[in-house]
């Protein structure tokens, strides 16, 4: 059986290891991304298409790159995907990371841990993104 928590040491994981900047960041990868809920059900969030909730960005039914620390180079990282994914910013007064790549079914593929320095991070982004949505345009 498999544990529940991955951070169990010696119990396999039921999630698949996704490396992010180097190490492994199973607290929010795999996993619905409890953040977005959470802000849905408190209400209103602060993005680039105005006032809304993080549950509406993800009614389309396409992936999302949620940018929550203004990171630019993540935006530009991202834009040769534009066609497979939708490119977002936001505010929140409690970031789990610093960007988050939601899947359509809101389970986060990658997370940019808080300040995590642009080397580490945009190729990192960059290889999440050719794994869940196939090569750049």
């Amino acid at each position: 059986m498999f544990a529940r928590s991955c951070g169990a040491p010696g119990l396999p994981c039921s999630r698949p290891r996704l490396r992010v900047g180097g190490s492994c960041r199973r607290r929010l990868l795999g996993a619905p991304d409890r953040s977005t809920r959470a802000s849905a059900a408190r209400g209103r969030s602060h993005t680039d298409a105005g006032v809304t909730s993080v549950a509406r960005l993800m009614h389309p039914a396409r992936p999302v790159l949620l940018d929550l620390a203004g990171r630019a180079d993540l935006r530009e990282a991202a834009h040769d995907w534009k066609d497979r994914i939708d490119i977002r910013t936001a505010r929140t007064d409690d970031r789990p990371a610093d960007a988050l790549l939601i899947r359509p079914d809101a389970h986060v593929a990658w997370a940019a841990p808080l300040d995590e320095p642009a080397g580490a991070a945009t190729p990192a982004l960059r290889e999440a993104l050719s794994s869940w949505f196939g090569s750049p345009n």
